[in-house]
């Protein structure tokens, strides 16, 4: 690795920037210290968990609903994405194309309403978290690949989608690499994610629904009509749950036949000046990445860095959740000579922090439901990195589950239905080191080869 990019990492700090930037919280929650009975618990302290208690307590204000955190409000993924929010509830037009054909139209309009219903909320609560609607460029890596296609079907399903030339793309932002590109105006916005968490949590406290941090719950079991949690210092007796610890699967164990936690890991760099942000003319602050199977994404903070992450996608054996995983020099340095290959204009410019977290996969790329003990408890997961927006629609689907069976919701068969189910290990840990080696073969040379198309017709996407 050239030194000249390593030395961007030197005054590196190994935190989430959107946690670290906020300075000491200016909330508290008790620990659970006692016994306490509710209507509803919910496990899990970030956007699934929050949008889950808020939809919950609006439907009907007179349940107790209580809300327990292992550790702090927003500290797991909610805090460490990318704050990109956007509105396909099937990760994207193509994978939906592929799993749910027959109601894509219908999964089409719900995400709609549930991006624009995100930011109205946060607009008629006041909720200061840098919300911006901004739009996306979305690039082509390889002259052969043609958007063409790509563009009409997103059109046809309503988007306002254009095909820019590669001349044209690089006038709207000046970055090194890049083909023609997907611009759309619309249905994408970027947000201080940490800040939306926090943001939420103060509107819930002011429903009255009750939070405990710090309150790990290590068991869930049935009792009587109802459930029992258990924590290390106290105990929720409930008559329904929601499970909304989404990567974390040790309370309903079922869920770790589809799921696959990787490791997604993060780069920000210090504020750009005035003059650098000339250079590189992102006037629009549009979210930007590219379509290649390892993909980039970047975008603007509201005080001008640039946050820049993907690429490496990292799974572990058996699936372990490690916060040692979270520091991996050898991805932060490739990430870093990447980011100076895009915008050359700025090598010589810091990165203030480096972070990970994990990221719930599956095989169908968008997330799954159900319900276990007897329908009193729901959940949600499998969220594939896109859950910032489709979050609020889960949580409205698990409300469903536990108190509006007839909902139309839960007809659709994107509600209904599971993803694959995962090999065992070893072969789930084999399965995926080869398709890593497929995927990044394909990025170079265009060639799909059997294991991509194979994996691909038995919708077993290992590729995110």
């Amino acid at each position: 690795m050239n030194n000249r990019f390593t030395q961007s990492l030197s005054k590196t700090l190994h935190r989430p920037f959107w946690i670290d930037n906020q300075g000491p919280k200016e909330y508290s929650s008790p620990r659970l210290t006692t016994s306490i009975r509710v209507d509803l618990a919910i496990i899990g302290g970030g956007f699934s968990g929050l949008w889950s208690a808020i939809l919950a307590k609006e439907a009907n204000p007179a349940i107790r609903v209580a809300v327990l955190e292992a550790q702090s409000i927003g500290s797991g993924a909610s805090g460490r994405n990318g704050g990109f929010v956007q509105h396909s509830l099937t990760h994207g037009l193509e994978q939906g194309q592929s799993q749910f054909n027959d109601e894509l139209y219908d999964l089409e309009k719900l995400g709609v309403e549930n991006f624009l219903a995100i930011g109205k909320f946060i607009e008629n609560n006041s909720i200061e978290c840098d919300y911006q609607v901004v739009g996306s460029l979305e690039f082509a890596t390889r002259k052969d690949q043609d958007l063409k296609e790509t563009v009409d079907l997103r059109n046809r399903y309503g988007q306002n989608a254009k095909l820019l030339s590669a001349k044209d793309a690089k006038s709207m932002i000046n970055v090194t690499g890049y083909q023609e590109a997907i611009f759309n105006p619309e249905l994408t916005a970027i947000v201080d994610p940490y800040r939306l968490s926090i943001g939420l949590y103060n509107h819930a406290i002011e429903l009255g629904i009750e939070f405990f941090e710090n309150t790990p719950v290590t068991s869930l079991r049935a009792r009587g009509s109802g459930l029992h949690l258990q924590s290390d210092f106290g105990e929720v007796i409930s008559s329904k749950a929601i499970l909304a610890t989404n990567v974390a699967t040790s309370l309903n164990p079922q869920i770790r036949r589809y799921i696959l936690p990787v490791y997604d890991y993060v780069l920000m760099t210090e504020p750009l000046e005035r003059a650098q942000l000339e250079e590189i003319k992102w006037e629009g602050r549009w979210g930007l990445s590219d379509i290649a199977n390892q993909f980039h994404y970047c975008r603007l903070t509201s005080d001008n860095r640039i946050l820049w992450g993907g690429y490496d996608a990292i799974y572990h054996y058996g699936g372990r959740l490690d916060a040692g995983y979270e520091w991996r020099p050898k991805t932060y340095e490739k990430l870093a000579n990447q980011f100076f290959v895009t915008f050359p204009n700025l090598e010589g410019i810091g990165f203030s922090h480096a972070w990970s977290g994990a990221i719930d996969t599956c095989t169908r790329f968008s997330p799954f439901f159900g319900t276990i003990f007897d329908k009193k408890v729901a959940y949600s997961t499998g969220y594939t990195g896109l859950g910032v927006a489709a979050t609020r629609f889960g949580a409205q689907v698990t409300n469903d589950l536990l108190f509006n069976p007839n909902s139309k919701l839960l007809g659709l068969k994107y509600t209904k239905s599971k993803p694959r189910i995962l090999p065992p290990e070893p072969f789930r840990y084999a399965a995926v080191q080869v398709t890593r080696h497929a995927l990044a073969r394909e990025d170079l040379t265009a060639k799909e080869g059997l294991w991509l198309r194979t994996t691909r017709a038995l919708a077993y996407g290992f590729d995110s």
